[in-house]
């Protein structure tokens, strides 16, 4: 799971000790084929970090693999509706308070969240 998660933006920017800890204090998400991961208006209450399958959006175009940082970090509605692709996904969802946490001990999560276009300048 570590060497997943350490591939997405922002998580690529942590250690294994941390990477480890949020491993052990996120749940795993299985998402089926289709099914609506966040509807769009709704606002961000975890961050998720697919790390099996895709998102993609109504239309099919992909999502990035960590979804909805603006949301999450902002309290931004969802623009679309976002959705697991055509092999499911699943997905760590890391908490609220956690994300919060993670970014002031570690600013250099957000700083590679930005740098991906995860989070608008």
């Amino acid at each position: 799971m570590i060497e997943r998660l350490r591939l997405l933006p922002g998580f690529e920017a942590l250690d294994d000790a941390v990477l480890a800890t949020i491993v052990a204090r996120s749940p795993l998400r299985t998402v089926a084929a289709g099914q609506i991961v966040l509807a769009v208006d709704s606002v961000a209450e975890s961050l998720l970090a697919c790390v099996e399958g895709e998102l993609v959006g109504i239309d099919g175009a992909p999502i990035t693999p960590v979804f909805d940082a603006p949301g999450l970090l902002f309290g931004l509605a969802v623009p679309r509706d976002c959705l697991a692709g055509p092999a499911g996904a699943t997905l760590l969802a890391v908490a609220k308070p956690h994300v919060f946490t993670i970014a002031r001990e570690f600013p250099e999560f957000v700083v590679s969240l930005m740098h991906h276009g995860q989070v608008r300048r």
